[in-house]
């Protein structure tokens, strides 16, 4: 026994003894190895990206299934509140004024020929010493004559000489009215214009006298060639079938300031019998609702009052009932109705009684009443606004009309109780309407009764 040996348990004891280590082999890794271990990461990670885009495809599928179920059945909801509120409002909040008054344009009549040899004024014109400062040449013939239009001497020689020659009247009557150079039509015009207001002269100058005037023939037949519907029972219907083709004509603006003239001189030169003005008031209506005349609308309307002025005191009240009749029948039963009264914008009392009569004739045929002013607006009153079927468009039309019937003259001054009643009418149509109706101009007469009815209370 060796008594310097370990003990037993020692040899047991791994810190003592420690187990005696062995080495690994390591082991050679060639290229085919690298290769193989690389396209087997890559096969995985490409199996994973796979397997990702799988499940996002699905992702997305649904979602933009949901998605496209959700723009359906919001592009239906839409669809079927457009086609309700359609259904509500109707086509008649959309109506506009608006009447095309020109058709077809026909060939102007040619202009006559000008003999200048036998007009006494030029020829004096040419021997005179004048001439030798401006060098004109008379055998130009029209050039000539044009070239004294254009520069105003022609004019200033009439006015001078106070008397023009018929041959002399027509040709700038014509040029006025047909000649397609703006120069020519705005010079001749300005010509008839300055001889026919010298009528009216008052500082003691000498109206030039004039042995040609147009007569009211002549100017419808301008208005006839420009392609004006005037005898047509196509006057006021609003068409756009060959809008094209339709005026207004370029001369419209010429003919507008000779029709003023000439009835500015009507009190000493009567061009016009009363029956003619009446036509002629009841044409420059008419032109009123033409849009393509917009432009002109200043103009129109002084021509317009120059034709109501024109009337005699004694002529007057019969002449304008005349005009209302006629154009109450002919005017569509639209927003027409409503432009055409605001077309007469005159403030005088009798271009406000005009605005009064066109009302009440138009609401005579709307209501189809031809008995008294009572009766008339008991029928207004009579009106059940709160009825569904109940038209609201024409009520509107109603209480418009009503307005300028009643205010733009002395009528309820004359008979109070109409005042009353129509009290009565407006307090119905702001009262039974509700703000929720939606009803096609529901709204609009209601506001419109509404703010009438504070002024009619104040009163």
């Amino acid at each position: 026994m060796d008594l310097d040996g370990p003990l037993d348990f020692e040899d047991e004891d791994p810190l003592v003894n420690p187990p005696a280590i062995t080495e690994k082999r390591k082991k050679a890794i060639g290229l085919d190895d690298l290769l193989s271990d690389f396209y087997k990461e890559k096969s995985k990670l490409i199996d994973k990206q796979n397997k990702k885009k799988r499940k996002v495809s699905k992702v997305y599928d649904s979602d933009d299934d949901e998605e496209h179920g959700k723009v359906a059945m919001l592009s239906q909801c839409v669809d079927e509140v457009h086609n309700q509120m359609n259904e509500i409002a109707g086509e008649e909040d959309y109506q506009e004024w608006g009447l095309y008054m020109f058709g077809y344009q026909k060939t102007p009549i040619p202009s006559p020929h000008v003999d200048l040899d036998s007009c006494f004024l030029l020829k004096e014109f040419m021997n005179n010493q004048l001439n030798l400062m401006v060098d004109l040449n008379v055998d130009e013939g029209t050039t000539f004559l044009e070239g004294l239009l254009v520069s105003g001497l022609l004019t200033r020689l009439i006015l001078t000489c106070a008397r023009v020659e018929k041959l002399i009247c027509k040709w700038t009557f014509n040029t006025l009215l047909y000649s397609s150079k703006e120069d020519l039509r705005s010079s001749a015009c300005d010509f008839w214009c300055s001889i026919l207001l010298s009528q009216n002269e008052v500082n003691g100058a000498a109206p030039v006298e004039i042995n040609w005037l147009p007569n009211y023939q002549e100017l419808t037949e301008a208005l006839d060639t420009y392609g004006f519907r005037i005898n047509s029972s196509q006057d006021v219907e609003l068409t756009e079938t060959d809008s094209e083709s339709q005026g207004p004509p370029q001369n419209i603006r010429a003919w507008l300031k000779l029709v003023t003239a000439c009835c500015q001189i009507r009190c000493k030169n009567p061009i016009f019998s009363t029956s003619q003005v009446e036509q002629m008031a009841e044409i420059l209506v008419l032109l009123l609702l033409d849009r393509g005349l917009v432009g002109l609308s200043l103009l129109l309307q002084d021509c317009l009052i120059s034709v109501v002025g024109s009337f005699k005191d004694e002529e007057w009240v019969s002449s304008c009932r005349k005009i209302a009749i006629s154009l109450a029948s002919r005017v569509p039963q639209d927003m027409n109705c409503l432009r055409i009264v605001e077309s007469v914008s005159g403030v005088d009392a009798r271009n406000k009684y005009l605005r009064s009569s066109i009302a009440n004739q138009i609401l005579v045929v709307l209501l189809d009443h031809k008995d008294s002013d009572e009766n008339l607006l008991s029928s207004l009153m009579s009106i059940n606004v709160k009825e569904k079927g109940c038209n609201l468009f024409k009520t509107y039309i109603f209480v418009v009309l009503a307005e300028n019937w009643l205010f733009s003259s002395k009528l309820v001054d004359e008979k109070p109780v109409l005042r009353d009643m129509w009290a009565v009418f407006l307090r119905n149509c702001s009262c039974q309407i509700n703000s929720t109706d939606l009803r096609p101009y529901a709204s609009k007469v209601r506001t419109k009764a509404a703010y009438l009815l504070q002024g009619c209370s104040s009163n």
